[in-house]
């Protein structure tokens, strides 16, 4: 019988996988912070460093949602092979004055017309072999913390999830199959995704209601150049989550853009600390845990938390906007 603090009192890190998705090598759950709480919280990293290929924990350290906090750790094989192509990509293929170039063309919106250098074609197979192997183990590791999760490992408590670029892309696939069940309405607090490589289309996020009783957050930045290149075979047209909001007019759906502080897709690990306090996730070195407030405007960069570090959830619509005053919020 499930206990309020999981299966036999073991929580998440007596789980065995027993039932396995896919071809998973690699899933467990490791704790940030140690104790029971009433509030669950798993964050997910979406690479590694082969300098340190255990790290799977280190952009979460100062987390301070919840007492009781764990971190994911899953294929690390594949997303070292990741982390050191990202690596190979940003700082050794690709000259700073091109990666420029790319982010101003991108914020410009003219990825229709955007012509990719010779230079980042000739070495495209370096990120196109891992990506692709990663993203597909990210979707089978998201179905089976899916099916964690339904078995109440975690005890009859509600659960947060923040997970960055890959990692919220296993958070994605688990919302997914989470609203394809019964029995789950509720079961996730808050779904924290940063620089997500899904697509935007508000269809594809519209069933996470169902699942989701908090908030939906999708932190972006609209000059991430690497996760366009990525996506580049696929229609100009196709919009991605982790560079722009999503247009989804729901109480729960937060966007904010962090471009000010994420220059480029390496920044959402080592920035993590910085990205926390925008969007109004505690860290330890705060006085207050967990979510920050639950009113203001949906749509938010990181200029707007210099002034306005509480954010805001209810009934704003999904659209990007550049005047506040035109930011209409229902009632709750």
């Amino acid at each position: 019988m499930t206990s309020l603090f999981g299966a036999a009192g073991a929580g998440l890190t007596g789980y065995k996988m027993n039932k396995r998705v896919g071809a998973i090598e690699q899933f467990e759950f490791c704790p940030i912070t140690h104790g029971n709480h009433l509030h669950v919280a798993i964050a997910i990293s979406g690479w590694l460093s082969d300098e340190q290929p255990d790290n799977f924990h280190t952009p979460w350290i100062n987390l301070g949602i919840s007492k009781e906090q764990y971190y994911l750790k899953w294929e690390s094989k594949y997303l070292i092979a990741l982390g050191n192509a990202l690596e190979y990509l940003l700082h050794g293929a690709v000259t700073m004055a091109t990666q420029e170039a790319l982010k101003h063309t991108i914020l410009a919106g003219l990825l229709a017309a955007l012509t990719w250098p010779a230079t980042l074609l000739s070495v495209a197979g370096v990120i196109d072999n891992p990506w692709g192997v990663a993203m597909q183990r990210a979707k089978e590791v998201g179905q089976q913390l899916a099916e964690v999760l339904i078995s109440k490992q975690q005890g009859n408590r509600p659960v947060t999830l923040i997970g960055f670029s890959l990692g919220a892309k296993v958070i994605f696939n688990c919302l997914e199959e989470l609203a394809k069940r019964k029995g789950t309405e509720g079961l996730i607090e808050d779904a924290i995704l940063l620089g997500t490589p899904v697509p935007a289309n508000p269809a594809n996020w519209q069933g996470f209601s169902r699942v989701v009783a908090g908030r939906i957050i999708n932190g972006y930045c609209s000059s991430d150049w690497l996760l366009r290149f990525v996506y580049r075979t696929a229609s100009a047209q196709i919009s991605i989550a982790g560079l722009q909001p999503i247009a989804w007019d729901d109480r729960r759906m937060i966007n904010i853009d962090l471009s000010n502080v994420v220059a480029g897709h390496l920044d959402y690990s080592k920035k993590m600390d910085t990205i926390l306090k925008i969007i109004g996730v505690s860290v330890s070195d705060t006085p207050s845990s967990g979510l920050a407030g639950k009113s203001g405007k949906t749509d938010v960069s990181s200029e707007d938390i210099k002034k306005e570090p509480i954010l805001a959830v209810a009934g704003v619509t999904a659209e990007k906007t550049d005047n506040v005053d035109d930011v209409e919020v229902d009632d709750l």
